[in-house]
């Protein structure tokens, strides 16, 4: 079983990879093929709300298209690894926000 704290690393993981500037290489694949396994397992074993699991499944989504692309065209993607970033951006913010590891923004007063 994971938890909350290895989700949001594996996640953090994959954004740090896709920030990379070797978009293409073995590694990086194995790190986003990670995020995405981890991502699904969540969906289906952490108790969560529905936006969160849109967030997990947008990053399944757009990791299994990017890791897909990859394998088959070396050539960067640079359209996959923005949507994958901006899934994964999401996804960290919201599990981030959840366990209160964001700081609640003031209102102004």
């Amino acid at each position: 079983m994971i938890g909350i704290n290895e989700e949001l690393k594996a996640t953090e993981a994959a954004g740090a990879v896709l920030s990379t500037t070797n978009a293409n290489s073995k590694a990086m694949i194995r790190v986003l093929r990670e995020a995405k396994y981890v991502a699904a397992l969540a969906m289906t074993t952490l108790p969560s709300d529905k936006p969160l699991n849109d967030a997990r499944h947008a990053v399944v989504i757009t990791l299994s298209d990017l890791v897909k692309a990859l394998e088959t065209d070396p050539t960067p993607q640079q359209e996959k690894i923005d949507k994958a970033k901006g899934a994964i951006r999401n996804l960290v913010w919201d599990l981030k926000a959840r366990h209160g590891l964001h700081p609640v923004p003031k209102t102004p007063s």
